[in-house]
């Protein structure tokens, strides 16, 4: 993390008078930098509580699928940190066969099944050759459900 995103955690520590030396935590833009304030907003708003992508990205970079209990820090698209959100549920599905629950708790669109996959669907497609995966529908899904534990005063 960097000395910034540090002292972020660090304040979101000091609040909580716990001792969470040993939790996983990680910064990152929500959805890519150019989608990250709109995403951002979605949880400031309460209208967002989960994240998906595809296992076969995680693997490709080598990175360890999500686990209840990992603090992610949202930075907005000037690399600020913004709030912390703490993962509290992780289920896997298909890409085809996602459930509404993930496409709602995902906030984004008019909150279909059918808008998750079309608004999801370009992010995977050119990477699929990279990912070896022949069939997007079949694709294995990883979804954290979120809780928004801190954010960064107004």
């Amino acid at each position: 993390m960097t000395p910034v995103e540090n002292e972020f955690w660090n304040q979101y520590v000091r609040s909580q008078g716990a001792d969470l030396s040993k939790a996983k935590v990680s910064a990152a833009f929500a959805g890519g930098r150019d989608l990250t304030d709109s995403l951002i907003q979605l949880y400031l708003d309460g209208k967002k509580w989960a994240g998906s992508g595809l296992v076969d990205d995680y693997k490709s970079a080598g990175d360890p699928l999500p686990a209840v209990g990992d603090f992610w820090i949202i930075l907005d698209s000037a690399s600020k940190p913004r709030l912390i959100v703490k993962t509290v549920r992780v289920e896997l599905h298909p890409f085809g066969e996602i459930p509404e629950e993930i496409a709602v708790a995902e906030g984004e669109g008019d909150l279909s099944v059918r808008a998750w996959q079309e608004l999801h669907s370009p992010f995977y497609l050119p990477h699929l050759e990279k990912w070896a995966i022949k069939d997007l529908d079949k694709a294995l899904v990883v979804t954290e459900f979120f809780e928004v534990v801190f954010k960064a005063p107004p």
